[in-house]
């Protein structure tokens, strides 16, 4: 069930409503968020051009989601777990794991509709001094995604998958730098089936298995 917010009304007297305040779609106005900040950054949107967005005034922005810095982590959140931004949970060998994974990264950098641009590949990358909390906040995710994958290849190295001498940490980043690339590419316009041919001469190159 969508949240709905009280909206604090603007009368032209400037005093707020009597009357029982209107109400907004909270989770509406949280993907519209998600959506400004895709396309502009954290720095390039101003509460002017979310309570525009939104249709609601200031003071119903501050006591809906506490300001412009919590929003824009609640909308990270939300940026995070919408459907297509997955993880390696898909069962099958390390190989059909990452391929679907890069394949449904395309799919979700390149789904009509959703922001272009990533909140997380490319989120407060410069940026200045006072907003170096959020900034760390987004590193840790990029650095966090690399983890999951080394340990998701030490594994497979373990299992016989892939080569015992092969570099886990090299691979986690040259499959990190992958997903970024295509997010980027993506926003500058890449199509679908562009992005595809990306992944299959990735996987053309994947190493054999340890047993092979």
């Amino acid at each position: 069930m969508k949240q709905k917010t009280a909206i604090i009304g603007r009368p032209s007297d400037g005093r707020p409503h009597l009357g029982r305040p209107r109400e907004f779609d909270r989770d509406a106005a949280l993907q519209i968020a998600v959506k400004l900040f895709c396309e502009h950054g954290y720095e390039g949107v101003s509460i002017a051009d979310l309570t525009h967005a939104m249709n609601i005034s200031p003071p119903s922005l501050y006591a809906a989601f506490g300001g412009k810095e919590a929003l824009y982590r609640e909308a990270l959140a939300s940026y995070q777990t919408h459907k297509n931004r997955l993880h390696i949970e898909n069962p099958g060998s390390i190989r059909e794991e990452i391929d679907t994974l890069l394949r449904d990264t395309v799919r979700a950098a390149t789904e009509p509709g959703y922001p272009a641009g990533c909140m997380v590949v490319a989120g407060m990358l410069n940026c200045a001094a006072e907003y170096q909390s959020l900034a760390s906040t987004l590193t840790e995710l990029r650095n966090a995604r690399c983890k999951e994958f080394t340990g998701k290849l030490q594994h497979a190295i373990a299992s016989g998958e892939l080569p015992p001498d092969t570099d886990t940490e090299a691979m986690s980043r040259y499959l990190t730098a992958l997903i970024q690339g295509i997010a980027i590419q993506a926003k500058d316009g890449a199509t679908q089936a562009e992005l595809f041919a990306l992944v299959d001469i990735a996987m053309s190159h994947w190493p054999k298995a340890g047993s092979e």
